[in-house]
């Protein structure tokens, strides 16, 4: 019976082996393939597409991170997108504000679309060490820079969405 019981481990042990280097680049849907073209008009190279995931939240998650940092970068409101899943695609890119700000001299972004239309994305500097901080908006700018006025900004947003 051990005998049987050690085969049948090593047969599992050589098929996930096996999956796991057969695993290829995720391949760009229909929705990937918008956020692409739109990344290109922007003027980023495209370096590689990362793969797909898909968020929502609801209007208390505006005031925790990581959602309010996300939300805070953004020039539409959230407003409309309460409760509804939010597809990002996920690329890196070159020729982007942020490839400067770490060590690969190219930037992770994350394209936020809802049925098919792009609302909005979020970028960060590719690094080989960890980064600490919060998001910057698609094209690299920080809330403090799309809020001039931040603590203003932030305490009406507070109010807005502790109702």
């Amino acid at each position: 019976m051990w005998k049987r019981i050690g085969i049948i481990m090593c047969a599992l042990m050589l098929a996930a082996c096996s999956n796991e280097s057969e695993q290829s680049e995720p391949k760009l849907g229909a929705d990937a393939k918008v956020a692409q073209a739109y990344l290109e008009e922007q003027g980023y190279e495209i370096v590689s597409y990362k793969g797909n995931g898909t968020s929502s939240f609801e209007k208390a998650d505006l005031l925790e991170l990581p959602t309010r940092s996300t939300w805070e970068v953004q020039t539409t409101p959230p407003d409309d997108y309460i409760g509804r899943d939010i597809q990002q695609e996920h690329f890196i890119v070159r020729d982007h504000p942020l490839d400067e700000v770490a060590n690969l001299g190219q930037t992770n972004v994350t394209v936020m679309m809802v049925d098919g239309e792009i609302i909005g994305g979020t970028s960060f500097p590719d690094s080989t060490e960890p980064l600490m901080g919060a998001s910057y908006s698609l094209d690299g700018k920080t809330a403090e820079e799309l809020h001039p006025d931040y603590m203003e900004w932030r305490n009406e947003w507070e109010a807005k969405y502790s109702e």
